[in-house]
Order: structure tokens, then C-alpha cells, then sequence
């Protein structure tokens, strides 16, 4: 059952933007339901984003599980703090930023594990995980800003400008973040593709 009815499921951004605002406001007057919306709505695009830039399920996880319970932690004052969705991702971006720290910009990835789903297809699987691998390379090929902006985007689902506000810098930083790391994207798995053809 939903906490906030009356919204049909082919919603704007700007709406889901207000629901979750909406719903962020129910939490902060005491409706734990409100919450459980939000943690379910975000528990993936998070756990991704943390995940993707440390490549250690367990920090991502002691990680996500401290973005949870700042959010908890905070809900009274949140109505002074902006959209739910850029300050979710800023809430996780700055361990992140700590982590790098830590780690003097170098963090670890798990290798691509493809006995983790096995399925009818061994040769699709086979070409999944070589395919994963290739994107994985070229990703860990871009500068850090770069990754940033493009897990925001991708895992996040975040829009140009609250990924302006979560790595504050200016709207037209964002743009051109997201479109080098595309580009390079594109060109790096067009070698690849051309290497293997030959």
C-alpha cells in the first residue's frame, strides 16, 4: 500500500521528485511507512553507486547502512535541505570522498564472478560477463570525476542538475563531465569491439 495515493505510475521526475519529498516529510512526522517507500525505492540505485565506486561489498554496505541512518538521523530538518534525491546522493558521496582519501585514490574491484548466474545460456553468460569486464576496464580508465558523474547518472538515476548539487560544481561542469565520460566510453568499447573483430 502506498503511503501518499492520488499519483499514476507513469510520473515526471519533477513529480517523483515531490513524492519523495512528500514522502520524506510523512517520515519526519513520524510515518514509518513513508520511509519504507524510500529505503525501497533507492535501496538499489544506492547500493549501486557506493558499490560501483569502492568495488568492496562490504564497505558499500557499512556505507549504505551509515547513509540510512544519517538520513534517519536528520529527517526533522531535512525540509531546509532541497530535493530528497540530491541530498540522498550527497549523503553518500561524502564517505566516498573519505574512502578515496583513505585509500589514496586507488580502491579495489572484485573480478566478475561468472558461476554467479547460472542460466541456460552459458555462452550468452560468457559474453555478458566478457562484455562487464571490457565496460569495468574502460570505466576504471576514466578519471575519478568522471566516474563520478556518469554512476550518478547511470546507478543514480540522479538528473544533470543533482549531479551539479551532489558534487557541487556548476550545471555546465556536470554536462561536460557526463559527456566526456561518455565519449570516452564510446570510443574505449569501439576499440575493444575493433580489437576483437580483427
Amino acid at each position: 500500500m502506498a503511503v501518499l495515493a492520488g499519483l499514476t505510475t507513469l510520473q515526471t521526475a519533477a513529480e517523483m521528485s515531490r513524492r519523495d519529498d512528500a514522502l520524506m516529510g510523512a517520515f519526519a512526522r513520524g510515518n514509518a511507512q513513508a520511509f519504507d517507500e524510500l529505503y525501497a525505492r533507492y535501496r538499489e540505485p544506492l547500493m549501486g553507486y557506493l558499490f560501483r565506486h569502492c568495488g568492496d561489498e562490504s564497505i558499500a554496505g557499512e556505507m549504505f547502512q551509515n547513509v540510512w541512518l544519517r538520513v534517519v538521523a536528520a529527517k526533522s530538518g531535512f525540509a531546509r535541505r532541497g530535493r530528497f534525491r540530491s541530498w540522498l546522493f550527497t549523503l553518500a558521496h561524502h564517505p566516498l570522498v573519505d574512502y578515496y582519501r583513505r585509500a589514496e585514490n586507488r580502491y579495489r574491484r572484485e573480478q566478475f564472478d561468472d558461476t554467479a548466474d547460472l542460466s541456460p545460456s552459458i555462452l550468452r553468460n560468457v559474453q555478458v560477463a566478457r562484455e562487464l569486464s571490457e565496460l569495468e576496464k574502460v570505466l576504471r580508465q576514466l578519471p575519478r570525476e568522471q566516474q563520478a558523474v556518469f554512476y550518478l547518472r547511470e546507478e543514480g538515476g540522479l538528473s544533470i542538475r543533482e549531479i551539479a548539487e551532489v558534487e557541487e560544481i556548476s550545471l555546465e561542469a556536470a554536462k561536460s563531465r557526463l559527456r566526456y565520460a561518455y565519449r570516452k566510453l564510446r570510443g574505449g568499447l569501439a576499440q575493444h569491439h575493433d580489437e576483437e573483430s580483427s
